[in-house]
């Protein structure tokens, strides 16, 4: 892949490589397989799937590659079926553009070919669709060329079906016969001599219709679930949306369009200013987007498109030749105002360099992914909510597919409203944070007159210089890179991404293959080790499993004999390399110790160590030492980067088993309501001065304790989930979960600048124990950058008590607690707080 995967994209691709493995297992069995994924708007579910078929093309870990794969991806419209393709030739490194076909008139194969990605949009399988009919010149049907597929590649063709919960509903009429084209593939077409395909792939964010089809058919369902949790914190939607509307005094098209326009400029100034500073090499281009009225017999539209003109151009400027696009059924480009303004297909809005301002109508709702529309504008009446609704979760993708962790106004989006009195707006909300993922989006919503950006107050800058020294943890639930390729990732960075060690990279390496040298003079000595049966006929192959960099044996150890033949052998080799993470580790040990009289000994040499549990181990612990020792070695030439460059390293701690500490970023601005309570003495303040903040009781009789001591300096209000908290890690139900302790406290003592953690935390709640224990290892790590680290609780009388995390009599007796006895850590507090 030339893109990262978010963590959730890569297991959802490991799951669903896993479930193929068993699906054909069954269907060869005669039980017909449905793998479906459900993935919410914005999770990139594309990408998801591009993964796995490039894993099934190219092998991955411990699976073979299949040369004889067949991909045939279904889609219900031209401009879906455009899309997915463009954004797999974007994304994949392994497809190029002769391996993505799109099938149209006058197509026409006895069978599809292995290697390729063929594109069906199921619009031209209609009964007059000249692909439905043979003659002419064409010697077979679609359905046909389908079928001998099917028939000749058997458990290599698989087939995709993009938005799934399209066409998935029966009539009682149509019980008998699939009456919708999509369920041609699932249930058979017998009139077009196709029969129903053994494994089916959907994926949709509404999958329950489609599930409850194919289970009526008696096909085994494997699910796989993307949580629309994982998608909100990965950074690939936006963190709020700010709508815009007018008071009921004031006119509202024109000024409220005026204000868009100016609001688009920001963007746009914004963007430049980041791009910039990050030094990224394509600078983000912000698209305005104006939804206009719907047209009459006559007129195009009822909205003046001559006034649109002047009013954006009043605020802009001529915009440049092509700036104008329109999206509207017609198909030509239009004259308006001295402009010419252009027809555009929403899916190509995304790519076209010189858009700026796209108009439509209605045709946005649907086959539309546009990272770059920052704000909308729509003069629709207030009846049109759900269409809006269904316009903004196309919008809410980020154009970095990432948070941008040092300016919060571009984790934004904005919608201006201009007919939308109050009840519309709620209507709006209402359909926002609708759990349906058609309309819903999973983003906060905020109006824009109650939304204020704070920036850093002036007068505690030591507060923020000892801010900047805090340790962070960042749990994601992601699948774990073993130490190797983590390893060889770091060092690629510091040598030619960022220049910080010019040699590293081709030291880990050579400390690598050393250590796998080492790992063999060991196994040498042992009479049955693998390595040493190269020479024979054939060689006895343990099976093991390395999963997510564990190794792991399955079940009872299992042996098989396989033939020594060159082919053989470099299948082996070729799965060291997936097991050692692609990173071409495999060769480097093949060079530094082939054989020219026996070039196989080597590659099964290294297969041999590989299945050796503690030489497994052994690779692995030097390689995290290592990481650990760069990642020390190198902490401030890392933190001089741009923070899009640091938050590559970020990531690469993060993929480690566990959860791994890093440098808290302190950003410079952050946004809150206007219209909650206002604090003093707050890091961050508006431009008159306060804090906006809603803290309960307890929170609330915390900080003014804090404030009425002579040392108090300032405060910090530590919010969930944001780039710039501060996280601590712990464990609960085997899982890391996230801890954000609510306050920070700065104090003044004898010119040195003191920080506390201070959570108000509800002892008697599920996961108090483990929080409170996450707590203290945190402590343990790293209680020397703080004065104070305390829990704290109201007891029945009313009064605070104090946990002092930092006690080491504290941190024994709350280590002992299992996570099961809430009441007993409650004890502990009314014993020692």
């Amino acid at each position: 892949m030339k893109i990262e995967l978010k963590p959730f994209q890569e297991k959802a691709a490991r799951d669903m490589r896993e479930h193929i493995e068993s699906a054909w297992y069954d269907s060869r069995r005669g039980h017909a397989q449905a793998i479906i994924l459900s993935s919410p708007t914005g999770s990139g579910k594309t990408a998801t799937v591009n993964a796995l078929m490039e894993w099934i093309n190219e092998g991955f870990e411990a699976y073979p590659p299949d040369p004889r794969a067949v991909f045939l991806w279904l889609s219900d419209s031209p401009e879906l079926n455009q899309q997915s393709r463009d954004k797999i030739l974007r994304q994949s490194s392994v497809f190029f553009e002769h391996d993505l076909v799109t099938i149209e008139p006058p197509f026409s194969q006895e069978r599809l070919e292995a290697g390729k990605i063929y594109f069906l949009n199921i619009q031209k399988l209609g009964k007059e669709s000249l692909l439905t009919k043979a003659g002419d010149g064409r010697d077979f049907t679609i359905w046909q060329t389908i079928q001998n597929t099917a028939e000749a590649s058997g458990q290599h063709f698989y087939v995709v079906i993009d938005e799934a919960h399209r066409g998935m509903n029966e009539k009682p009429r149509e019980a008998e016969q699939a009456a919708s084209i999509i369920q041609r593939f699932i249930k058979g077409y017998p009139e077009g001599g196709l029969q129903p395909l053994k494994l089916i792939i959907g994926m949709s964010a509404t999958p329950e219709r489609f599930q409850k089809l194919v289970q009526g058919t008696g096909r085994i369902v494997r699910p796989v679930e993307i949580s629309p949790e994982d998608v909100k914190i990965s950074g690939l939607l936006k963190d709020k949306i700010v709508l815009f509307y007018p008071d009921d005094d004031q006119p509202a098209d024109w000024s409220l369009l005026e204000q868009s326009v100016r609001h688009w400029q920001r963007f746009t100034k914004e963007w430049q200013d980041y791009c910039a500073n990050q030094i990224l090499e394509a600078v983000i281009e912000p698209v305005l987007v104006i939804q206009v009225e719907s047209g009459t017999r006559d007129n195009l539209t009822t909205t003046d498109l001559i006034q649109l003109v002047n009013v954006v151009e009043r605020v802009t400027g001529r915009l440049p030749e092509g700036a104008w696009a329109h999206a509207f059924q017609e198909d030509k480009d239009l004259e308006v105002a001295g402009q010419k303004i252009r027809k555009i297909e929403s899916s190509m809005i995304e790519q076209d360099p010189l858009v700026k301002v796209v108009l439509f109508k209605m045709s946005l709702s649907t086959g539309w992914d546009c990272p770059r529309a920052e704000v909308m504008m729509s003069f629709r009446r207030a009846q049109d909510y759900t269409y809006i609704a269904q316009l903004v979760g196309r919008m809410v993708r980020t154009p970095l597919a990432r948070s941008i962790e040092s300016n919060d106004f571009l984790n934004t989006v904005s919608l201006f409203l201009p007919h939308y009195d109050y009840d519309g707006l709620q209507s709006i909300l209402k359909k926002l944070n609708n759990p349906d993922p058609d309309t819903g989006v999973g983003v906060e919503v905020e109006t824009g007159a109650n939304l204020v950006y704070l920036e850093k107050d002036p007068s505690k800058a030591a507060l923020f210089e000892k801010l900047a020294t805090l340790k962070t943890y960042r749990v994601e639930r992601m699948e774990k890179a073993s130490p190797v390729p983590r390893l060889m990732k770091l060092a690629r960075q510091l040598t030619a991404h960022d220049e910080i060690d010019k040699t590293i990279h081709s030291e880990v390496k050579a400390l690598i293959v050393k250590t796998l040298a080492d790992e063999l003079s060991r196994l040498n000595k042992s009479p049955d080790f693998t390595g040493n049966l190269a020479a024979n006929q054939e060689i006895v192959i343990r099976e093991v499993s390395v999963e997510y960099g564990e190794w792991q044996e399955i079940g009872t150890p299992k042996t098989e004999k396989m033939p020594v033949t060159p082919e053989n052998v470099d299948d082996l080799f070729r799965q060291c390399d997936r097991l050692l993470g692609n990173e071409g580790l495999h060769l480097a040990y093949w060079r530094s110790r082939q054989d020219i009289n026996n070039p196989m000994r080597a590659k099964l040499e290294l297969y041999g160590i590989l299945r050796d549990g503690q030489a497994w181990y052994r690779l692995n612990a030097v390689c995290q030492s290592k990481i650990d020792e760069l990642f020390d070695k190198y902490e401030t030439a890392i933190q001089g980067l741009t923070t899009s460059r640091q938050e590559v390293y970020n990531r690469i701690r993060r993929s480690g088993k566990d959860p791994e500490p890093e440098r808290l970023f302190v950003s410079p601005n952050i946004a809150t309501p206007k219209s909650l309570p206002r604090w003093e003495h707050h890091l961050y303040i508006e431009p008159g001065g306060g804090f906006g903040a809603d803290l309960n009781t307890w929170e609330t009789d915390v900080l003014k304790n804090e404030r009425n001591k002579p040392e108090f300096a300032g405060w910090f209000r530590n919010m969930p989930r944001k780039t710039w908290s501060l996280c601590i890690p712990y464990r609960f139900n085997n899982e890391w979960k996230s801890l954000y302790p609510d306050l920070l406290i700065f104090r003044s003592v004898n010119g040195q600048v003191l920080v506390d953690i201070l959570d108000p935390h509800d002892s008697a709640l599920a996961d108090s124990v483990a929080k409170a224990k996450g707590l203290i290892d945190y402590t343990q790590k790293h209680g020397q950058d703080f004065d104070r680290i305390q829990l704290i609780i109201k007891d029945t009388s009313g009064h605070l008590r104090y946990l002092d995390l930092k006690d080491q009599q504290i941190q024994k007796r709350v280590n002992v607690l299992k996570d099961t006895e809430p009441g007993e850590l409650t004890r502990i507090f009314e014993e020692l707080g």
